[in-house]
């Protein structure tokens, strides 16, 4: 059995689909069709039902799928050890974060250190981050704590407040500090339901018996901010984001007087998994940066 065909079997796998798991190999799909079937020859099993357009693993399959997995993540390891004999003179290190200002200005920093470490960097989501940190396929993810997953390990990194962003040219700009309540003078623009940071805000509202209505909400925190900075509405966002902001003269941070909106902004990774060298370097740099918040 050759390791190519277990690296077939789980693009697969992960697709169930196997044009697009092909297209993810850079295979032809009848080259990828003749390998999978190689594979099911020598092991005596055929790994996948083929209903139709559908494609879904037997029971042979879920059994080869589970040990392909434990197989891959040993040579990863192996690969992370014999990388640390290297130093930090090569490597490569993924990571994604729910927002990039949370890590990009470690990351510069780490770059201009050790530039020949290759880094990737996503923005996820809190779902997608565990995602690809179960399938082995993120180092670590910086994210809002708790995560709750038996296979997932977290270091708290910092306790982050939501502060009111409004434009230079609304009333609240003239302003020091705001009284929550005060939120049902100005309209009101938000992040979608499904955020994290909008559960905590929403929760903050139920918590002190208000109601507000968003009259936008949006998937990105970008988006949002241009929305601001037009004087459209105001907003409730992390302090970090809205600072990472500060050469933009046209916004302005006001905190709350009477309320505190906080969350904890951590690392996360999957448990038992093999840091390399220059991963752990990349989270130590992090957690300075963060200690001097």
């Amino acid at each position: 059995m050759e390791i190519r065909h277990l690296q077939y079997f789980i693009a697969v796998c992960k697709h169930l689909h196997f044009t697009k798991a092909a297209e993810s190999l850079n295979i032809a799909q009848p080259t990828l069709s003749q390998q999978i079937h190689v594979l099911e020859q020598e092991i005596g099993a055929e790994l996948f039902d083929r209903v139709g357009k559908k494609v879904l693993l037997t029971p042979a399959g879920e059994i080869l799928f589970r040990h392909s997995m434990r197989i891959f993540d040993t040579i990863e390891q192996a690969l992370a050890e014999i990388s640390q004999l290297n130093g930090l003179e090569r490597g490569q290190i993924k990571v994604a974060c729910l927002g990039t200002y949370l890590a990009m200005e470690t990351i510069i920093e780490f770059h201009k250190q050790y530039p020949n470490i290759h880094i990737e960097l996503e923005q996820l989501s809190t779902e997608q981050i565990r995602h690809k940190l179960l399938q082995n396929e993120l180092d670590f993810g910086v994210v809002f704590l708790p995560l709750a997953d038996k296979e997932l390990e977290s270091i708290p990194l910092y306790q982050e407040k939501m502060v009111v962003m409004a434009s230079k040219n609304h009333p609240f700009a003239q302003k020091k500090s705001l009284l929550f309540e005060e939120l049902s003078n100005a309209p009101l623009i938000m992040m979608s339901e499904n955020f994290i940071i909008r559960r905590i805000f929403d929760q903050t509202c139920h918590e002190k018996g208000c109601a507000f209505t968003p009259i936008l909400e949006l998937s990105q925190m970008d988006d949002l901010r241009e929305m601001v900075e037009q004087n459209i509405g105001v907003s409730v966002l992390p302090s970090l984001y809205i600072h990472s902001m500060c050469n933009r003269r046209s916004i302005k941070a006001i905190p709350f007087i009477n309320t505190q909106i906080e969350r904890t902004i951590g690392i996360v990774y999957r448990k038992g998994r093999h840091m390399s060298a220059a991963s752990l370097e990349l989270i130590e740099k992090l957690q300075a940066f963060f200690r001097k918040r």
